[in-house]
């Protein structure tokens, strides 16, 4: 059996303004899981891609606007 390394790659965009210049902001949310949020450097938007929420305070990451 071959072993294969999988690398998990991020291609977001910001919702708000498509750029891809963004922050990541890794954290272990409420429910346990891993979490990452976003904030394009362009248009300074705070995001979870995968809910598609916009912050302009987010407590997880101390981020605000």
């Amino acid at each position: 059996m071959k072993n294969y390394l999988l690398f998990m790659f991020c291609s977001c965009r910001c919702i708000k303004c498509k750029s891809q210049n963004l922050d990541y902001f890794k954290f272990i949310a409420s429910d346990g899981f891993d979490e990452v949020h976003h904030t394009c450097k362009a248009c300074k938007t705070h995001f979870n891609h995968l809910d598609g929420d916009i912050y302009d305070y987010c407590k997880e990451c101390n981020y605000n606007l």
